[in-house]
């Protein structure tokens, strides 16, 4: 629930992992939010209870605790009065162990990078992380490794298809864009054919969700929505995409966030 009170951050102390803390960081100090850090011993499938690299319970300790004290030191540094948490759990899939923490520990959202050595779509389809997009408890925000910064969440886009089901991007963008005063762009791409009946899609959107929210709306025909979406969102120097999250991910989506030159945010109908 915006405003965020809670961000979990799962990390394997990967260059990929530290890189999404500045933006965290950020995040959370925009609403006043607590930061819990969270890191998942890997375990065998086959026997959750036996770690899958064996070692003295004190060498995990050591390393654990320095890499996640680095990472803590980095949040204080960054904004002192942001309360962290640290967290370790064991688990066979990373996945659904973070999402059973976010639901513990009632995280409003949760923050995390692509792998540095790995597409999105591979990370999140062929890994057990799948299962946090499947069904998240809170909407994730996707952060591809190694693009530009950004300084604030102030202007959103949000595509929208016809007979969208879900809501819930748009409400929590416009949530977002208000308390930021920014402003959320609705995007639709569609055939020439279908273009008076997403153009009314927008309307309704617009008028129905953004009463009092600065927003604009856009209409680009193409067959390619993957690309026309990102270059969209490239030419109107968004911080942000919010995309809806009412089912798996489909290959469009996380081709979406491969490709992405912003945060992606996937927000699940009960957001």
């Amino acid at each position: 629930m915006y405003p965020w009170r809670r961000i979990l951050i799962p990390t394997d102390f990967s260059t990929a992992s530290e890189w999404v803390f500045d933006d965290a960081i950020r995040v959370a100090g925009s609403t006043g939010a607590e930061v819990v850090i969270l890191h998942i011993r890997m375990t065998r499938p086959s026997n959750p209870q036996k770690l899958r690299f064996p070692a003295d319970p004190s060498v995990y300790e050591y390393v654990e605790k320095t890499e996640l004290e680095k990472l803590r030191n980095r949040v204080r540094v960054a904004n002192a009065t942001i309360p962290t948490r640290l967290i370790v759990k064991n688990g066979p899939d990373p996945g659904a162990e973070i999402c059973r923490t976010a639901a513990e520990e009632k995280a409003d959202l949760i923050v995390m990078a692509t792998h540095a050595r790995h597409h999105v779509a591979h990370l999140l389809v062929g890994g057990t992380t799948q299962s946090v997009l499947n069904d998240p408890p809170a909407p994730v925000l996707v952060i591809r490794y190694g693009i530009q910064k950004r300084k604030s969440m102030r202007n959103i886009v949000v595509p929208v298809q016809p007979r969208e089901t879900s809501w819930a991007a748009i409400d929590l963008a416009g949530a977002i864009a208000s308390r930021e005063r920014g402003e959320v762009h609705l995007l639709t791409v569609c055939s020439t054919a279908n273009r008076t009946v997403a153009e009314n899609e927008l309307a309704r959107a617009a008028e129905s969700r953004l009463k009092d929210v600065s927003s604009s709306r856009a209409t680009v025909v193409g067959e390619d929505i993957n690309r026309e979406i990102v270059r969209y969102t490239e030419k109107s120097g968004a911080d942000a995409l919010f995309i809806n999250s009412v089912d798996k991910p489909s290959p469009l989506k996380l081709d979406i966030i491969r490709h992405a030159t912003v945060p992606v945010m996937i927000t699940p109908a009960n957001a």
